[in-house]
């Protein structure tokens, strides 16, 4: 299921007595990890919250919402809309971010805070929803222990998924995949037993 990028709308109708020289173009970017059903419903409702957030606020322009779907957090360079957001933000087209959360916006605490301190020197707000952080306005050291604790959740579960797989591999089953050449996969008992083409294959051999 494909999400349209809302492009920035230089006009708003019935807005034409606002003064637009002390307007915010506001941007937001919103990221799921996975594209199964639950997190694509997710994925779409933050993408309509947000296009209506900006809209509703007569001191904001639409800059853009900045959507990527079934991305890790923990990878800033696989993320295009991400990167899409950074360069128009250097490109001196949105004055502030919004995020739903700092995990949302990078998993990475050298990440996070590199690119907050990228658009911070240009004077770009970062707004967190949840933990209610403006980087302009506060300091880095509650983003810093906020942003540690969501890269700290990432390598647990890292760690436990790893050490499933391995006590998996040494149970003899199968890891990744239900299926191996010349084998036969039992769901149930999660074992291997050898197909009768592997028995036949060996049978010729023997007798070559």
């Amino acid at each position: 299921m494909e999400v349209e990028i809302i492009k920035a709308n230089p006009v708003i109708p019935g807005d034409a007595c606002v003064d637009r020289s002390s307007r915010k173009r506001i941007a937001a970017y919103c990221r799921v990890s996975t594209d199964d059903e639950d997190q694509i419903k997710s994925y779409n409702s933050m993408v309509r919250y947000y296009t209506d957030l900006i809209k509703s606020n007569k001191e904001w322009d639409m800059a853009g919402v900045y959507a990527d779907k079934a991305i890790t957090g923990t990878k800033v360079d696989k993320r295009e809309n991400f990167q899409r957001l950074i360069d128009d933000c250097l490109d001196g087209k949105i004055d502030m971010v919004i995020a739903k959360s700092i995990p949302r916006f990078a998993r990475n605490t050298l990440d996070t805070l590199k690119y907050v301190r990228m658009l911070k020197e240009r004077n770009i707000d970062v707004y967190f929803e949840v933990e209610k952080i403006h980087s302009l306005k506060d300091g880095e050291f509650l983003l810093t222990i906020l942003s540690s604790v969501a890269q700290q959740e990432v390598e647990n579960t890292s760690a436990y998924v790893r050490k499933g797989l391995k006590m998996k591999m040494e149970r003899g089953e199968m890891v990744g995949f239900q299926g191996c050449l010349g084998y036969d996969y039992d769901p149930v008992t999660k074992t291997l037993t050898s197909s009768l083409l592997l028995e036949h294959f060996l049978f010729v051999e023997v007798l070559l």
